[in-house]
């Protein structure tokens, strides 16, 4: 252990740079790229729904992406020499602290500010000779700061697996690969709530750099094991899904999750299929509404027997959930209802999801199969409503709204929403056939008039018509890979940032500008 940190825990045989060249921060501004990107956006979205009201960031450098987090959060720059001149004399609003990032820094901040901080330590490890004065530094905020935001060039994406120091850049010391630097945070007492990557500029757009977001107050909080009375119900509301309905509630159960069904007076097997799964974590099975079907797909009115579920029905975490999604864990090592309760005892009530769609491109899925593991090719999903998916809360024994935002929003007085979103994986068509079924015969001819003419919903549908192509390119979509996407995706899972960009070269600017404004809307950004 001795020898490994002696080194950083940096492979064997590395050459780390005796002496690094001082980083002055406007030549990245000359060149007009933005590196890391998301960093910032990411800071933001965490720290405000922390309730942070303070951002510090410790080697700030000139402060280009800082300060236009003010006056949404009070902003505090930690660095040296012409870097922070440079902020004094521009930048009046900031406090900016001449500090030697060399030694640990036990006064940044008083605790009762750093109780309400987020720290940012970005592209900052990799120029210190002496790195474990920085991760102190880190360790002495996160005894009183919720959360930080550490990242750093990706060694062995920037520079190759063969590469053995020192750095290209004359400005830094050593680099890390992804394993070795979650090695040095791990054995610096610092907890990783969060380890993946981030894009290197808004040039390149490569997942070449390395993101680690560290909890603060209450460590152990990932440790805390379930208790067994916790209890999480999933009201699944269905309309002729019997290829997929027994995968899917079999999976929520295998999950901790019991299910309640809600039919829609399916006019196929949908209710069969399930029957079997009576007492074994399908705890009920209504048909809806109780006279009988309506002819018309009454979306409102279903959203509605869901708020009368929910609160009636003693549970402590409810989900609205259709039967083409599977919900999972921001941590693959923990479950849906292990997940859950991890929030609830964080504080929160509430958990929103990042949403990818699985597309078929071909017809070799057959009922009855495990639809999840079948479909593998995606892509995320760009509409709107997919950046506002707050669809399980906890039991506050008070009415909840669903229906007036179509079941994307549940709503409710004293909301606190998890800082991290959960993953919502699609699979809303599963063949050329199964399209045609469902959008042509099944769904636009239901479809409540007065619930898509008037309140704009169920519009997914209007650009398909007679002869529509379901299938789509494998080409043109991303395979799915459980550990792959969790560790190259994680600021568009966690937070959405980073899913919808916009590039002056791209012909569809102006549709995507407007796209963009409203996710940023949706999310928080702006």
């Amino acid at each position: 252990m001795t020898n490994h940190l002696e080194n950083y825990f940096i492979k064997q045989g590395y050459v780390a740079r005796k002496k690094a060249a001082y980083f002055e921060d406007s030549i990245g501004s000359r060149a007009g790229i933005v590196h890391q990107p998301d960093v910032y956006a990411l800071a933001g979205y965490i720290g405000r729904r922390f309730g942070c009201t303070h951002i510090l960031d410790i080697g700030c450098g000139r402060a280009n992406k800082l300060v236009e987090m003010h006056p949404q959060f009070k902003v505090i720059g930690v660095d040296f020499g012409a870097n922070l001149d440079y902020c004094q004399s521009h930048y009046p609003f900031g406090k900016w602290l001449a500090r030697d990032l060399e030694q640990p820094q036990v006064d940044l901040l008083p605790p009762d500010v750093l109780n309400k901080t987020l720290v940012v330590c970005s592209d900052v490890i990799e120029h210190l000779a002496n790195p474990k004065a920085l991760l102190d530094t880190l360790k002495q905020c996160l005894g009183h700061a919720p959360v930080a935001i550490l990242s750093t060039p990706e060694r062995d994406l920037v520079r190759g697996a063969t590469d053995f120091g020192p750095p290209d850049n004359p400005a830094h010391v050593r680099e890390w690969n992804r394993t070795e630097l979650s090695n040095l945070l791990e054995a610096s007492s610092l907890r990783v709530a969060f380890m993946g990557l981030t894009c290197n500029n808004d040039r390149d757009l490569e997942k070449k750099t390395c993101l680690a977001v560290l909890h603060g107050k209450g460590l152990t909080w990932l440790d805390l094991p379930v208790q067994p009375g916790f209890r999480v119900v999933a009201f699944m509301t269905a309309f002729n899904e019997e290829d997929i309905i027994y995968q899917s509630v079999s999976r929520l159960i295998r999950s901790g999750v019991e299910v309640y069904l809600i039919d829609n007076w399916s006019t196929d097997n949908t209710v069969k299929a399930v029957e079997s799964l009576l007492g074994k974590g399908l705890i009920g099975i209504e048909r809806f509404p109780a006279q009988g079907g309506t002819g018309t797909y009454d979306w409102g009115d279903l959203l509605g027997r869901v708020e009368e579920l929910s609160q009636s029905m003693q549970a402590d975490w409810f989900i609205h959930h259709d039967v083409d999604e599977v919900r999972e864990s921001p941590w693959p090592e923990r479950s849906l209802r292990e997940a859950l309760y991890l929030v609830d005892q964080m504080g929160f009530n509430a958990v929103d999801h990042t949403v990818i769609d699985f597309r078929p491109v071909d017809n070799g899925f057959t009922q009855g199969g495990d639809f999840a593991a079948y479909f593998t090719h995606w892509e995320f999903g760009r509409r709107a409503g997919h950046f506002q998916q707050v669809k399980a809360w906890k039991n506050q024994r008070q009415p909840v709204a669903l229906a007036y935002a179509g079941g994307h929003n549940a709503d409710f007085p004293g909301r606190k929403v998890f800082p991290y979103k959960f993953l919502l994986r699609h699979y809303p068509v599963r063949s050329q056939e199964h399209g045609e079924k469902k959008v042509l015969g099944e769904r636009k001819p239901r479809f409540n008039p007065e619930e898509k003419d008037v309140k704009g919903w169920h519009v997914q549908y209007d650009h398909i018509e007679t002869g529509y192509n379901f299938l789509y390119h494998p080409e043109s979509l991303s395979i799915f890979d459980s550990a792959g996407f969790y560790n190259e995706y994680l600021v568009e899972r966690i937070s959405g940032i980073g899913i919808v960009r916009q590039t002056p070269s791209d012909p569809k600017e102006d549709w995507i500008g407007k796209l963009r404004r409203r996710v940023n809307s949706l999310i928080g950004l702006t």
